[in-house]
């Protein structure tokens, strides 16, 4: 064991932030299991002074007449070579040099210590984002894989799995995209920060981003209803009595709206006036179909919607999406869209 080791684990441990406390336990279970390796049988115990910068191990065996098993077992005539006073029975402890471990166990134990360090560098790196958990974050895209794109964040590399992309949304390495943070696993020798821009989550963090009165509370996002990629809408609410929600979202000339749509590409975004009565609330999550009559059945939480001819391809939405949407935004199981005559 290089004499310097210790002082090179506690440069490495301050350069990086890391417990060093951590990586000496690391570094003691290493020793033990790496002697273990060709000593199966051994008890082996190790311990390390790291103030003194000192590296002990110690070899258990119990004081026979007859050694039958060498890694645990050692004669009366040479146990006194360690302990005058030593008897028959006895277990005695006896401390063996470090180099007994032999090349190839040496190499184990390097390996463990990395990979503990490695650990600890990540342990610190996740445990920097659990105050971000369901927060919007900015990255840059570093690598591409098939089922998954890892992203550099300010302080290292978080995972972006496929699971959780906008479908056809290219993602060019070394741009800066916006994401939710919208898992974190932080166990032994399994640390990710998770990352997404399919979540709902990610629509409401750009929109406390871009309002600054939804993320002081004074406008409420209420539900929001996605098909990522496509279309997404989003009901509000004020409470406060002197301010628009609707208005507040879109700003002036509808900057605010543009912005975060210029964050998801070609994905649309409609902003819905929230209404405590359900029929009412049902009747504009339909939009931008004009309806002229929502019934609802509060058993059953289905609801009939009834717009006139022509406004019914606008109603049922590409493939169904404007009525999937609604249904999602209102929490309603099932919205049946009906024809009218147009009143004359």
């Amino acid at each position: 064991m290089p004499s310097n080791l210790i002082d090179a684990i506690n440069q490495i441990c301050l350069d990086k932030g890391i417990d060093p406390e951590v990586v000496f336990e690391a570094l003691r279970v290493a020793l033990e299991e790496a002697y273990k390796k060709s000593h199966p049988d051994a008890d082996i115990h190790a311990e390390i002074d790291s103030k003194a910068g000192e590296v002990h191990l110690y070899l258990a065996k119990k004081v026979v007449k007859k050694v039958k098993n060498k890694d645990t077992e050692i004669s009366l005539a040479e146990a006194k070579n360690y302990s005058p006073d030593v008897k028959l029975g006895d277990d005695l402890e006896i401390e063996i040099p470090i180099g007994a471990l032999g090349r190839i166990a040496a190499q184990t134990a390097k390996y463990v210590i990395n990979r503990k360090i490695r650990d600890a560098e990540l342990k610190a790196f996740v445990d920097s984002y659990v105050d971000k958990l369901n927060k919007i974050v900015s990255g840059k895209i570093q690598r591409v894989f098939r089922d998954k794109i890892l992203v550099e964040l300010e302080n290292g590399t978080a995972d972006f799995p496929a699971e959780e992309q906008i479908p056809n949304e290219f993602y060019e390495i070394g741009k800066r995209y916006k994401f939710l943070v919208k898992d974190i696993i932080n166990e032994e020798y399994n640390r990710h920060v998770i990352l997404s821009r399919k979540d709902k989550g990610f629509i409401r963090g750009l929109f406390e981003i871009e309002i600054p009165e939804i993320a002081n509370e004074q406008v409420e996002i209420k539900a929001i209803a996605r098909i990522p990629g496509i279309r997404t809408k989003v009901a509000v609410a004020s409470n406060d009595t002197t301010i628009d929600p609707v208005g507040t979202c879109i700003g002036p000339k509808g900057s605010r709206i543009a912005a975060i749509m210029d964050e998801i590409g070609e994905e649309k975004v409609e902003i819905i006036p929230w209404e405590l009565d359900l029929e009412t609330f049902i009747a504009k999550a339909m939009a931008p179909a004009t309806v002229q009559k929502v019934e609802y059945d509060s058993k059953k939480n289905q609801a009939k919607v009834y717009v006139e001819e022509e406004q019914m391809p606008i109603a049922l939405g590409k493939d169904g999406s404007n009525v999937q949407l609604a249904k999602e935004l209102t929490g309603v199981n099932d919205i049946e869209v009906v024809t009218v005559k147009r009143k004359e």
